[in-house]
């Protein structure tokens, strides 16, 4: 299971993301996550992924401004965003 920083005003990403399964934890709480969900304000990132992780890739940053939650998910899955360059 996917563990997902949400920023705290994200409540329908939030919501949707624990619906589909994924482990949401608090955007200010710290510790280890595979993806941080924010908007516009990423104050507060530098609280996750602070300690050796143990060969993890560290979390991958999504700014959910004008994101489906489907595109959301998929960067979380993919750890990339499509179409970057297209």
């Amino acid at each position: 299971m996917k563990r997902v920083a949400v920023q705290q005003n994200l409540h329908k990403v939030r919501e949707e993301l624990e619906n589909r399964g994924y482990e949401v934890v608090n955007f200010n709480s710290g510790g280890n996550a595979d993806a941080i969900v924010y908007i516009d304000d990423y104050n507060g990132i530098q609280n996750f992924n602070n300690e050796d992780s143990n060969g993890s890739l560290g979390a991958v940053l999504i700014n959910a401004r004008n994101k489906s939650i489907d595109q959301i998910i998929y960067v979380i899955e993919t750890r990339r965003y499509e179409g970057l360059f297209t």
